[in-house]
């Protein structure tokens, strides 16, 4: 353009305003182009540095995938091995006890309306297996009737059948804290098979022992039961 041409344009500028108009668009036209340009340059610029600090943290977050795969695998398998290891040991004694296990007889049992007493209706409730009415029997009986070692030892055998160990434990404890009787030992073993029905096998070999360190009728049995579950 020249200075003629410059000047007439200047003098139309003045007075057109649908030139000024479009002049003013062109302008803000530019003016967005080129701020258009810097922020495509700048993305590309932070695209750049994304993909410089991309790629070593992805193959960091690969490497922690990895090692927390491995974790979670480790996990899992030691979980199912000591799950596995739990059951066994859980069955091996569910097996154990059901071989050992024989319900107490208490011997002959004296029947008759008139004579019968209450520890022989205690008997009789045992030895016809209705063991709930004979614990409900013992619970009725006074203090002193109570603590007779054979009621004891009846009162917890009634318990292990009705799979009430926790509480034959108990009872069982009776025996130990007591002088010796012709039923400790039987108590003992009981006790020991209560602990063996639970699982608990550290308990029931500390009791096995201590039968079978004597002579009385369970030691060969609670010799042979120990040297299995330690084998």
């Amino acid at each position: 353009m020249n200075a003629q041409e410059k000047t007439s344009f200047e003098k139309e500028l003045e007075t057109d305003q649908s030139l000024i108009n479009e002049l003013l668009l062109h302008h803000e036209v530019d003016k967005a182009i080129a701020k258009e340009t810097k922020i495509k340059n700048f993305r590309q610029s932070l695209e750049a540095i994304h993909q410089d600090i991309a790629e070593p943290r992805k193959n960091k977050i690969v490497n922690l995938q990895n090692k927390w795969y491995w974790a979670a695998a480790s996990i899992t398998v030691f979980s199912g091995t000591a799950i596995y290891t739990f059951s066994k040991n859980a069955q091996t004694s569910q097996k154990l006890y059901k071989n050992y296990y024989e319900v107490w007889q208490p011997g002959f049992v004296t029947r008759g309306i008139e004579t019968e007493t209450v520890n022989e209706a205690i008997f009789a409730l045992f030895d016809d297996q209705n063991y709930a009415a004979c614990i409900e029997k013992i619970k009725q009986l006074d203090s002193e009737a109570a603590i007779s070692p054979k009621i004891q030892l009846i009162h917890g055998c009634s318990l292990m059948e009705l799979g009430k160990f926790n509480e034959a434990i108990k009872v069982f404890n009776y025996f130990e804290s007591q002088d010796y009787t012709i039923y400790t030992e039987t108590a003992l073993w009981y006790k020991a098979l209560s602990y063996l029905r639970n699982d608990d096998r550290a308990m029931a070999k500390s009791y096995l022992q201590k039968i079978s360190d004597n002579e009385n009728t369970y030691a060969t049995e609670a010799s042979e039961l120990l040297k299995k579950l330690k084998e």
